[in-house]
């Protein structure tokens, strides 16, 4: 490999990591490598949402065919999402897309996860996708001046790989965040996620007798909530959300593991005496399709970049437990946001070039790697980008689960009356968010 290669290695082969491999592709002279510890490519997980703000990223970095019909699901009213009362079913509320949402692919969209990782994929070569590479352990090298020269990442079976800067995007449980931040930790939040997915085949007659049941709609109770969707490619959905105090022993899911499979019964108990087409809805459930995922979180956002060369994306970077159904989107804005970031870097690195060889042959200084300072610049970018929106999601989500601990219940009525507007959130221009942050360097 050429010297004036930028090596990037992003650790993490989820949604955030292979929307980052796509994104950074667009650079000139990168080579772009992913290391994944699982054996196959597989998302774990059940539906994952990706808002307007996630879908134009998808479709700027050139992966169109994620937006594609055939894979995602769009709901017929036109909202992002539909909020109704648990026991009347009446509509409590409406999310609404801004007047700058004018496209239908642009909608927010619902996705069986291993579909949408598909269909990332189909956006790399394959042969840069490296599997069964567990990360053991990561360290910065230096230069005789002391400055860093590059990264050595050590894997599991023993192999190596070198690389300029280095993109944690390997989940919750990061172990690229852990070797520079190992005192941050998580917590159980106590919210737990009962999730299936199952064939739209079973709700057929359910369908044509009320076309609305295949529409997203969250279900609003005094203690809990519920929520299902249509997901592209004929699948289905429903979500059982509620919250575990911890004062009982809670035979359901106490000691259960994020994904494991658990009885539909006890999906089912959770919600009688709910509105019919609920309590209809989950009849139809197949055994075998409910897995239990307990929430864990930080209420501290960590810090997204280290020594110039590292820098934290997605849900290694935003480990906020899953709410407000924002972590896909997230992972896409960080990959954009990355994007801009070096190009700009590269840019201005490019134009102060003064040698007469450089003016004469712009290509050379293009193809020159980029130095540490310029990297450590770069990710400084990142990190103004990123931040101001991040932590404004965790006051968010923050606030939302001291209510939830508060164990009081939940007037539907007064929780609709009360809720806030959420086009920040499903709607944020990260190209503003990247100008606001440069202007704040030159200031």
């Amino acid at each position: 490999m050429s010297d004036s290669v930028i090596r990037i290695a992003i650790v993490g082969a989820g949604i955030g990591g292979l929307a980052a491999a796509i994104s950074l592709r667009r650079l000139p002279n990168v080579d772009v490598q992913i290391f994944e510890q699982a054996q196959a490519l597989r998302e774990i997980g059940a539906s994952i949402a990706i808002s307007p703000n996630g879908l134009r990223g998808l479709e700027e970095m050139g992966a169109s065919n994620a937006l594609s019909e055939e894979i995602s699901f769009r709901s017929d009213h036109g909202f992002p999402m539909v909020y109704k009362h648990w026991e009347t079913g009446e509509v409590l509320v409406k999310d609404v897309h801004s007047s700058s949402v004018i496209q239908r692919n642009h909608h927010t969209a619902r996705y069986f996860r291993p579909h949408l990782q598909q269909a990332l994929a189909d956006n790399i070569p394959k042969d840069t996708v490296h599997l069964s590479k567990r990360l053991v352990s990561i360290a910065l090298r230096s230069k005789l001046d002391g400055s860093s020269d590059d990264v050595l990442l050590t894997f599991e079976d023993g192999s190596h790989h070198y690389a300029d800067l280095v993109i944690g995007a390997d989940g919750i449980n990061s172990r690229v965040r852990s070797v520079f931040q190992p005192i941050y930790k998580l917590e159980r939040t106590g919210q737990v996620a009962l999730r299936a997915v199952f064939d739209q085949a079973l709700l057929e007659d359910l369908i044509v007798e009320n076309p609305e049941i295949k529409n997203s709609v969250h279900v609003v109770g005094p203690d809990k909530n519920f929520f299902s969707s249509m997901l592209g490619q004929g699948k289905f959905t429903v979500v059982g959300m509620g919250y575990d105090s911890g004062d009982e022993v809670h035979s359901n899911w106490r000691g259960k593991k994020w994904d494991d499979l658990i009885d539909v019964e006890i999906l089912r108990k959770q919600y009688e005496g709910w509105h019919p087409w609920i309590t209809t809805l989950l009849d139809r459930v197949p055994p075998g399709s409910v897995h239990v995922h307990p929430g864990y979180a930080s209420n501290e956002v960590p810090r997204p970049v280290h020594a110039g060369r590292i820098a934290l994306l997605g849900d290694a970077f935003h480990p906020h437990g899953g709410a407000l159904a924002v972590g896909g989107s997230l992972a896409i804005d960080d990959s954009i946001a990355l994007f801009l970031c070096l190009q700009h870097v590269q840019s201005v690195s490019f134009t102060s070039c003064s040698s007469p060889h450089s003016i004469s042959h712009p290509e050379a200084r293009e193809s020159e790697r980029l130095s540490t300072s310029e990297l450590s610049h770069a990710l400084d970018l990142y990190a103004s980008t990123r931040l101001p929106h991040v932590r404004r999601v965790f006051d968010t989500v923050e606030h939302m689960r001291r209510t939830a601990k508060s164990g009081m219940r939940t007037n539907p009525r007064d929780w609709a009356k009360n809720k806030k507007d959420v086009v920040w959130l499903h709607e944020h221009d990260v190209h503003v968010a990247f100008s606001n942050a440069l202007e704040s360097v030159h200031d």
